[in-house]
């Protein structure tokens, strides 16, 4: 693994729910990322360069070679005798290593942006270029590589949801885009919507989008015709909208950044063209999630831990609990008699709330990175079996909740960008993942999830496929 500040972190996964470091190599700055090929580790190591350490004994690294890059290191891909770095404003640098002790330089190509990413595949380098999007680099001749194409599409993927063959992802100052994801390993954009405003969140009911949009409110959007998406009715929930869930004819919005009035906002959308708001209850804090089952909604609110709010009566919501429990909640899922919370401390949080009103703390797994203070972007998904939580740099874990007074890790997969929100349906898993895009996981095999397939757009900050 390339583990930042502490380099090269070598770990024994033969029984994958018991990992075991073995081996330690400090590569001296940033190691932000890695290649196995044969008995050497390659390791793109920020403006330390390309280290490479050979690994045929995986409790003693030991360093061959360095090359200190123009550029910073930020990734690499190795195909075939070559090793392709992304050498921010340097470009792509491709490197021989046909002989590890004695790399040499063969090409270079300079974007017109800022290299964070590249991947291989047959005769072409996939490069993420920052604001320049996607350049795609004939490398058929490694001495010479030219660029052959550019794929510049505005995405920040912040929140999807699956609906039949589709996922619909909000994504950031660009709105709703809707991917065909009939072949989970094949996804395709095939309708777009600009929302005004952040589009932070959407849930998709029969033919409707409903986004909340940071700055803009409750935006709905037709999707009849997913191809061609269009909006039809907006309320403006006058606090940031954060997030949203639909139940029978109403919107429930989490609106609110500390400020004037922070809570539950609830719109009746029995009429989409015409949403009207029927009902407020402030939370106090930032509400930052809400789930709605049955007669009651659970908010997730950062400063006060989970708020059971009773919308028997929708015009009239009542405060029937709070539950702090010292952290700071960012996300709530609830099924049958739990609800899920991912919570800063201690992580995944599993409450019985049978009787809203009376609820106790069952269980917690302790997940990784809520303890970071800058990471806001967390989610959480549950099924029958598994809890799926994804905390941004951290990506996915899953969670075996089949006795939820112990819940346990079973499986785990890194991707390329920033999780923020998370989708499940049937065997696939689908992924917000911030400037990486959409990122679709096969979790057929829970305790192996793999990669099935993402959709790259800019601004990136890495780049993975198959």
């Amino acid at each position: 693994m390339a583990d930042e500040n502490n380099g090269l972190v070598i770990v024994n996964v033969n029984d994958p729910t018991n990992p075991k470091e073995v081996g330690h190599y400090d590569t001296a700055d940033y190691a932000v990322d890695i290649y196995v090929q044969g008995e050497y580790a390659y390791v793109a190591d920020w403006n330390n360069g390309l280290v490479i350490v050979d690994v045929n004994d995986p409790t003693n690294p030991k360093e061959v070679y360095r090359r200190v890059t123009l550029g910073s290191a930020n990734d690499l891909y190795i195909h075939t005798s070559y090793a392709y770095l992304a050498s921010g404003e340097n470009g792509l640098l491709v490197v021989d290593i046909s002989d590890p002790k004695n790399p040499k330089k063969a090409g270079h190509y300079d974007t017109a942006g800022w290299v964070c990413g590249v991947y291989v595949k047959d005769s072409y380098a996939y490069v993420t270029d920052d604001k320049n999007g996607l350049v795609v680099v004939d490398i058929s001749d490694p001495t010479n590589p030219k660029e052959v194409g550019l794929y510049d599409r505005g995405f920040s993927a912040e929140d999807v949801h699956v609906k039949d063959n589709y996922a619909y992802v909000a994504d950031g100052d660009s709105g709703l885009v809707v991917v065909d994801v009939s072949d989970p390993t094949n996804p395709k954009e095939v309708g777009h919507y600009d929302t005004a405003g952040w589009a932070e969140d959407v849930f998709v009911k029969d033919n409707y989008a409903y986004m909340a949009s940071e700055d803009y409110g409750l935006v709905i959007v037709d999707v009849s015709d997913p191809t061609k998406p269009k909006e039809v009715g907006h309320y403006d929930t006058i606090e940031n909208a954060e997030d949203v869930f639909v139940k029978d004819n109403h919107a429930y919005v989490a609106a609110g950044y500390l400020t004037v009035d922070p809570g539950l906002v609830i719109v009746d959308v029995n009429d989409p063209t015409n949403p009207k708001e029927v009902g407020h209850y402030n939370t106090a804090g930032w509400a930052r999630d809400v789930f709605v089952k049955d007669n009651h909604a659970y908010m997730a609110s950062e400063d006060y831990g989970l708020v059971i709010v009773d919308v028997s009566d929708p015009t009239e919501p009542m405060g029937v609990e709070y539950c702090n429990r010292g952290g700071r909640t960012l996300s709530v899922f609830v099924k049958d008699s739990y609800a899920y919370l991912v919570d800063r401390e201690p992580g995944l949080l599993i409450l019985d709330v049978s009787t809203p009103g009376d609820s106790k703390e069952i269980g917690y797994y302790h997940t990784k990175n809520t303890y970071d203070q800058y990471v806001y972007d967390v989610d959480v998904y549950v099924d029958e079996k598994y809890a799926y939580v994804v905390n941004g740099q951290n990506d996915l874990e899953i969670i075996d909740i089949s006795d939820p007074s112990n819940p346990k890790k079973i499986g785990e997969v890194d991707t390329a960008g920033w999780v923020k929100s998370i989708y499940v349906k049937d065997n696939y898993a689908y992924l917000a993942d911030g400037d990486n895009g959409l990122v679709i996981i096969d979790i057929s095999d829970p305790e192996n999830p793999t990669l099935a397939a993402d959709m790259l757009w800019l601004t990136f900050y890495g780049i993975s496929g198959n």
